[in-house]
């Protein structure tokens, strides 16, 4: 995957990466409100040897090569009980050695006899303090460690080479590194749970979700404000942005079904799909093109188109199939959007057998002679069965998927099921995508596994 496509992925989930970044950045923001301030001072101690004046050169070179080989041990009695305790008690710290060896770094500069010993505390004051008591009681710890009773008659001479001010400025917490830390880390947990959550999320939203799954794409219908004008708009009536997008749909099913007259049977993976008034605009866009199109409500499970245009349920398809009617010149009065709807009917019978049946196949016949267009509207398929019996009179089929509440284990399973049958999956329409998916022609890889 390019970075392209990492930015794409990013850009679809940008509520995610600004919920994380801004709640993540404002608690490690905050947090450091919290820390305690500290201030840092520096005093530096120098070691030399106590000789006199006189002292010859050669006496003086083997002198100091033996202070600046002891260095590191005069490092280490800088945190000794013997210099730290008496800093404690004449200062009132109210710590023990631990702790204020925790507040004091000792470092020895290269190539020199000097000790530079940094010390923090809440205080400005309170660390210039330690720091200068800890310098003063170096001489006697290391006149002690030298083998001397007193510090003037120690072989090393410590002496305070710059002695600890009083910082005017904290040393931490630095507010603006914490910034640049914070915001660094948040926009990284953003990115992380976002990827990790478009990773996860198995909600079919958009054509390569689709394509994912070597399913054609024939295209996304964008989602409208106002649900209820949906429901009962003509394809004339809709917005001309739509009806382009189901013109070019429309345009894009008769050409991969090659046959005519045509038979399309639309199905879906989910009730509440919007199939059907899919298959109604697209209905309409093939009869304002020209083409004789007859429409068969034979969703008995859910909506019927002909239940929401008003036009009356008392025959239709299931009653010519059970046999309780003839077929004649009475069927083809229902008209809405330019074409002709068959309704459902008042016959009680099974969808399945219905499609699958001999009689469905007459009457499929029998409307040839009169429709270049059939479309069947057929209830989700649920099983394997189902799309066996409903494609066994109708190979074409539409599968009409809502954009982010399909998952693609639903839609993967309708195609399987629709292959296995034998059917022809002439493509995928997404419904109520967002505006800024809407789709575009079908590409050719999405042509070339239809």
């Amino acid at each position: 995957m390019d970075l392209r496509s990492y930015f794409l992925r990013l850009l679809r989930r940008w509520p995610v990466l600004l919920s994380v970044f801004v709640l993540v950045a404002a608690a490690l923001a905050g947090a450091g409100f919290f820390i305690p301030a500290t201030y840092t001072t520096n005093v530096r101690i120098v070691f030399s040897p106590n000789l006199s004046v006189t002292t010859g050169m050669e006496t003086r070179q083997v002198a100091d090569l033996y202070v600046t080989s002891r260095m590191k041990t005069y490092a280490q009695v800088v945190t000794t009980n013997q210099v730290l305790q008496p800093v404690i008690d004449s200062l009132g710290l109210g710590v023990t050695v631990p702790g204020l060896i925790q507040q004091t770094e000792v470092t020895i500069p290269a190539g020199t006899s000097v000790l530079s010993l940094s010390v923090s505390a809440q205080t400005g004051t309170e660390a210039a303090a330690i720091a200068n008591r800890i310098a003063s009681e170096m001489p006697g710890a290391v006149a002690t460690l030298e083998g001397a009773t007193v510090a003037g008659e120690s072989p090393i001479q410590v002496s305070v080479l710059q002695p600890a001010g009083i910082p005017q400025q904290q040393s931490s917490p630095n507010f603006m590194l914490n910034l640049v830390v914070a915001v660094g880390l948040a926009l990284f947990a953003g990115v992380f749970i976002a990827l990790i959550i478009d990773n996860f999320d198995t909600r079919v939203r958009r054509r390569r979700d689709v394509t994912a799954l070597a399913v054609p794409y024939l295209g996304g219908i964008p989602k409208v404000r106002d649900a209820k004008a949906w429901d009962v708009l003509q394809f004339t009536e809709q917005a001309p942005e739509l009806r382009s997008i189901l013109h070019r749909i429309a345009i894009d099913v008769l050409y991969a079904a090659d046959e005519m007259p045509t038979f399309l049977l639309f199905t879906s993976p989910r009730a509440g799909a919007g199939k059907t008034m899919v298959a109604a605009n697209i209905a309409g866009a093939l009869a304002e093109a020209g083409n004789r199109v007859m429409f068969i409500d034979a969703d008995v499970r859910g909506g019927r188109l002909a239940a929401q245009v008003g036009i009356p349920q008392t025959q239709g398809i299931t009653d010519l199939v059970s046999g309780r009617m003839e077929l004649d010149e009475s069927m083809f009065h229902g008209q809405w959007g330019g074409f002709t709807v068959v309704p459902c009917g008042g016959s009680a019978i099974d969808v399945g057998e219905m499609l699958a049946g001999q009689k469905f196949r007459e009457l499929m016949r029998a409307f040839a002679g009169r429709f270049d267009v059939v479309i069947v509207d057929a209830p989700p398929i649920t099983n394997l069965s189902d799309a066996s019996l409903f494609t066994q009179n109708i190979s074409n089929v539409v599968v009409v998927a809502e954009a982010a509440k399909t998952r693609r284990a639903e839609l993967q399973r309708v195609s399987r099921s629709l292959r296995h049958s034998g059917a022809r999956i002439l493509g995928v329409v997404l419904s109520r995508v967002r505006r800024d998916e809407q789709s575009a022609p079908a590409d050719q890889e999405s042509q070339n596994n239809g």
